[in-house]
């Protein structure tokens, strides 16, 4: 046993319900500081007068910051270009406002001095905004109540982190700058990205009297929306008689907007963030698993090599499976468990799919059509393995926070593979029709290589879907072996879990219906062509699109779930505990789409999928850089509130550390994989105040 879960075992005997409180320590700019044992947080974290921001020292102090019990309001101007023949920029003044809220609910108030004044992309931003600056104060979405109510017309979410930074100053109740403004999307460990436009953002705020703009890091040089030109945008405030000034996080946000500090979480050491002997040793065992199922798959692929003209979409996945093995086998050689064991799956998930696929192939070119309707079948009968995962996560009884989390991990798995499954029956209906329609066809037709490659084209998706599938059905089973820790004892509350749950729901429908405004709604358009059949489009090209769009209407889910919640009850610990999993993972995933279609603007090889270069580089270093250090911020809270740092934040944080050095695709990877780690010590920190 490692010393740190010998230390766990220790606090489970010693810490049961919170150790004795010690008495805050006034300071003299009206903050207090105080040290938390495991489990204390909660009577000062719920208390309405006052936020509790964790590990603001590194000697694991906490600053409580005193609230405006009756709530304030404060007057922002958010930016905005207007793009067309005659390109123009301005900012329309925002009235905030926030109080305590004691009824328990989600209120999110969004008001238009005139009409369709606000458009759905700046109401979903206000939305996360809120999220994000509840969370950064300490709270849930549930205990504040807000309201913006614009003035003049506005879209798009660019005033994401301003509305943050006002949100913040309006709940701390400091004066906001009336000659100050900012531009940059908030994202959901409080970092501030990229947005476009700003040249002319500046111009027309700098008209209207703004004397400091913010902008995001990394995007001094920033292309102007009328010319294309790069602009730096410190000599044209400099020129106007302003200032320009680098916004990295909501932090500096509020820094910016009310010329105060907020006390922030410290970053632990990453020393802090290596995993546990136990969990590297199990790691490596199902390393070895997927390994050994990689290694049944090999023949097949070699003969696939050997049969002569393969398909271009066959041959793509055979590569690219040997690629992500050879990956994983480098990376186990170094120590880094953790990726490797993630290369492995994907090289498997790959492999077994196009071996499948050339099975489907060979029935069809065969004549034996039945054959492979029956085969696509067989792949596809699964609902009895996604419940029986299901059922087994649900079987463990937590006692621990730990445990919670335990769950909540391997829900999240299982929740990715019930929704790869649910897409796949579609997808599996149309592959059925289409290999129907293959029955009239002339049998030396079906054997060409021209149609072989449109078979394989319509076939490799659904058997891919499905092998996604399998996987994380699999992963989610490994999981409840490898993230299994030791911590303080710990038993949840359902009616705070629901609370929870609502605030994550919300947050995630306004991300979801972000993402449908930034790309699925202008392709149903521009194909002519209905919502669902967009999104299924945008779904097989994104998957976390799909993950997103389904667990973000999780309450609403039928087949599967729908069992499992006659099963376990409406009011069971199993079935809370599984919606709050799905919708933060649905939050999540639609804020890494919205950073990566709308904020860093990706770009795509249409041969591989895989991404090749965004538009803002230097800023998506910086997001990087930001991500790693708020995941090790969060984790410094985690222990504060809790007494460990979760294992799935250390797992994450691992990965998304020997991603970050890779190519694009690894990258934005090693993005998703340090807010993933962030989340799941934040989710650590709300359990223990509700």
């Amino acid at each position: 046993m490692g010393k740190t879960r010998r230390a766990l075992a220790l606090l489970t005997i010693t810490v049961a319900c919170g150790g004795k409180q010690t008495a805050p320590t006034p300071t003299s700019d009206g903050t207090a500081q105080k040290d938390f044992k495991p489990l204390t947080i909660k009577a000062d974290a719920k208390n309405a007068s006052q936020a509790v921001i964790l590990g603001t020292d590194d000697k694991n102090g906490s600053t409580i910051v005193p609230l405006p019990i009756d709530g304030d309001k404060g007057l922002v101007d958010a930016m905005w270009v207007k793009l067309g023949p005659q390109v123009s920029g301005g900012s329309s003044p925002v009235t905030l406002k926030t109080r305590p809220n004691k009824d328990g609910t989600v209120e999110v108030g969004i008001f238009e001095e005139l009409a369709g004044g606000t458009g759905s992309q700046w109401r979903a931003g206000v939305w996360v905004s809120a999220f994000v600056a509840a969370n950064t104060i300490g709270k849930d979405l549930t205990d504040i109540s807000f309201t913006a109510s614009s003035g003049g017309y506005i879209d798009g979410a660019s005033a994401s982190g301003l509305m943050a930074g006002g949100f913040l100053a309006t709940m701390t109740g400091e004066k906001i700058d009336p000659t100050v403004t900012m531009t940059g999307i908030i994202n959901p460990d409080g970092t501030i990205g990229p947005v476009g436009g700003i040249p002319e953002k500046f111009k027309g705020a700098i008209e209207k009297g703004k004397k400091r703009l913010g902008y995001p890091v990394g995007l001094r040089w920033a292309r102007s929306a009328e010319t294309g030109q790069q602009v730096d945008l410190v000599a044209l405030a400099k020129e106007h008689g302003a200032e320009a000034v680098e916004i990295s996080n909501v932090y500096d946000a509020y820094r910016l907007l009310t010329h105060k500090r907020l006390p922030e979480p410290v970053p632990v050491a990453a020393a802090d963030m290596a995993l546990d002997d136990e969990t590297i040793k199990a790691l490596d065992a199902k390393y070895k698993e997927w390994q050994q199922r990689l290694a049944s798959e090999w023949s097949a692929l070699l003969q696939l090599e050997q049969a002569g003209r393969l398909p271009a979409t066959l041959t793509a996945m055979g590569q690219l499976a040997q690629q992500r093995a050879a990956e994983a086998e480098k990376l186990h050689k170094q120590g880094l468990v953790a990726v490797a064991y993630i290369k492995m799956l994907s090289a498997w998930v790959y492999a077994a799919s196009a071996t499948d696929t050339y099975d489907v192939l060979t029935k069809v070119q065969a004549g034996d059509l039945t054959g492979a309707i029956s085969a696509i079948g067989a792949l596809d009968a699964l609902d009895e393995t996604t419940l029986d995962v299901f059922t087994k996560i649900g079987q463990v009884k937590p006692n621990t926070l730990g445990g919670h989390l335990l769950m909540m991990g391997a829900y999240q798995s299982a929740l990715r593979g019930w929704g790869f499954k649910v897409f796949a029956s579609s997808s599996v209906a149309n592959t059925r029709q289409f290999l129907r329609m293959l029955g009239t066809a002339d049998r030396a037709m079906l054997t060409s290589p021209e149609v072989a490659d449109k078979i394989v084209q319509q076939v490799a998706p659904t058997v891919l879907l499905i092998g996604k599938t399998v996987a994380d059905t699999i992963v989610a089973q490994q999981k409840l072996e490898i993230e299994s820790e030791k911590s303080v004892n710990y038993m949840c509350s359902l009616p705070n879990v629901k609370q929870l749950t609502t605030s994550f729901q919300s947050a995630a429908a306004a991300g979801v219906h972000y993402f449908d405004t930034l790309l699925v709604e202008p392709l149903a358009k521009s194909a002519n062509m209905p919502m669902d059949s967009a999104r299924n489009r945008v779904a097989m090209m994104e998957p976390d699109y799909m993950t997103a769009y389904m667990l973000s209407r999780l309450h609403q889910s039928e087949g599967v779930l729908s069992k499992l919640k006659t099963q376990w009850g409406e009011n069971s610990l199993q079935w809370n505990l599984m919606l709050l999993a799905g919708t933060e993972l649905a939050y999540y995933k639609s804020a890494e789409l919205v950073a990566k279609y709308y904020s860093l603007k990706v770009k795509t090889d249409p041969t591989s999928g895989r991404y090749i270069a965004v538009e803002h580089e230097k800023a998506f270093v910086n997001m990087l850089v930001s991500a790693e250090r708020a995941a090790r911020a969060s984790a410094r809270a985690a222990r504060i509130a809790t007494g460990a740092i979760p294992v799935q934040a250390k797992i994450a944080y691992q990965i998304a550390t020997a991603q970050r050095d890779g190519d694009v695709t690894d990258k934005l990877e090693a993005l998703a994989g340090y807010w993933t780690s962030s989340s799941f010590s934040q989710t650590a920190v709300m359990l223990a105040r509700n």
